[in-house]
């Protein structure tokens, strides 16, 4: 345990100093696996290589692609107008339009900080013109851009299915109704504050026409958005398309919407490449890096020795998935939630199978505690979205302080699904026999 500990600090301590998570999980690995023997150097590059060469992970650029596609081609804008008409009559009023629009947006994005971003962008200048309080805004956009990590399809679910061998589509499956219960969570805290206080927060744009024609014309600005749905869980759940083929699918479903909306050019296709080509780099560095460093845990007994530990001090395995919460919450605090689960899962899983716990089950737990760590400062990728799409000058801790309820409701969540394990695991019982 004490060379464990040691191990853990040789990544700790460079992460304080800003070096990059991926050269220092590699570098750290390289290290250790140098110390223990020279000789387990020649099997680096086929673990890495096994890691790499990995049918399921080409499905992450296409998703990433068709997320920037459709972000770019102004149907996210649209698509939150159509809410809007529908939501706004809610105790709230648009404020259930962030979390509807985020909701069903990220199926379709895959990212949490496109999610937020691209919403935000096409929220936050009418609901502060028309008077809706700040700190809402900007809580319920974060928060909701955070179920881009739980609604299929999630790039951390992909990611965690080819580290430990776990069907994604069980995943997908099981982040479903997680998911819907978590937004409807964040709208009925939005109901209830607005009651409390005494404000429905009904205002509405003094040009938009209520009336049944334009609510049905609305169905144009959603059905792209539900057609990519369509493909992506109709083409995993049936069996007739892989992943991929699907991520490929939604890229050229992608394209044609935004033919079609009359945003579709070279320069625009462009920067959706070079964004998700850059995204993706970076997440491939990283698996390299964790890649590495799992090598040297696994030469080093690491996992073994855990689950010994662990077993020898007779302590209840729900006491153990408490300790494991916490431990991400507070990592969540200072390093970016991807890159955390990427480093922690060699070691973490294995502990929780040997305890018997649902792999499926723990997938979801994992990703909603990852989801905390996209609110929580100092790092919170969705707080630092938001601030970038709001009025100039806007301070961070403003965006931070209105998302801290939501972070309460994610921990919420997490309890509901400790205790009961069949919200992320009857759906794929049932698609999956």
């Amino acid at each position: 345990m004490v060379k464990l500990l040691l191990m853990t600090l040789t990544i700790l301590v460079p992460l304080t100093l800003a070096i990059p998570i991926a050269a220092t999980l590699g570098l750290a690995g390289l290290l250790w696996i140098f110390q223990q023997h020279p000789a387990y150097l020649r099997g680096v590059g086929s673990a890495v290589w096994n890691t790499a060469d990995s049918y399921l992970l080409m499905s992450i650029p296409l998703f990433l692609l068709m997320g920037e596609i459709l972000s770019r081609s102004l149907i996210s804008q649209r698509f939150y107008r159509a809410l809007s008409l529908w939501l706004g009559w809610l105790p709230g009023g648009l404020l259930h339009s962030n979390i509807g629009a985020c909701t069903i947006f990220s199926a379709v994005s895959g990212s949490s900080v496109a999610t937020a971003g691209s919403i935000g962008a096409a929220a936050i200048p009418d609901l502060l013109r028309l008077g809706y309080p700040k700190g809402l805004v900007y809580g319920s956009l974060a928060a909701g851009g955070t179920l881009g990590i739980l609604i299929p399809p999630s790039i951390p679910l992909i990611i965690y299915a080819s580290l430990t061998n776990v069907s994604v589509g069980r995943l997908f499956a099981a982040g479903i109704i997680p998911g819907i219960g978590m937004a409807l969570l964040f709208s009925l805290y939005i109901v209830l504050v607005s009651i409390g206080k005494g404000k429905a927060w009904q205002r509405r744009d003094p040009e938009e026409i209520r009336g049944v024609r334009t609510h049905l014309l609305a169905i144009l600005n959603v059905l792209p958005i539900v057609s990519v749905i369509g493909i992506i869980l109709i083409g995993i759940y049936t069996g007739w398309a892989t992943p991929t083929e699907v991520a490929a699918l939604g890229v050229i479903v992608a394209v044609v919407v935004a033919a079609v909306t009359g945003t579709l050019s070279f320069p625009m296709l462009r920067d959706a490449v070079y964004s998700s080509v850059r995204f993706t780099a970076v997440i491939v560095f990283v698996l390299i890096g964790a890649t590495i460093f799992s090598y040297s845990l696994t030469m080093a007994n690491a996992p073994q020795m855990v689950s010994a530990y662990v077993g020898s001090l007779s302590i209840d395995p729900i006491m153990v998935i408490l300790a494991i919460i916490l431990m991400y919450v507070i990592l969540g605090t200072f390093m970016e939630s991807l890159s955390m689960m990427i480093m922690t899962v060699s070691i973490v899983f294995p502990l929780i199978t040997s305890l018997g716990f649902d792999p499926v089950w723990f997938g979801i737990v994992m990703v909603m505690v990852l989801e905390i760590g996209l609110l929580t400062p100092p790092i919170g990728m969705n707080l630092f979205a938001i601030q970038a799409v709001a009025p100039p000058g806007t301070n961070f801790w403003v965006v931070a302080k209105g998302s801290m309820p939501f972070v309460a409701l994610m921990l919420v969540g997490v309890v509901f699904l400790l205790m009961f394990p069949q919200i992320a695991l009857w759906l794929p019982s049932q698609m999956f026999r």
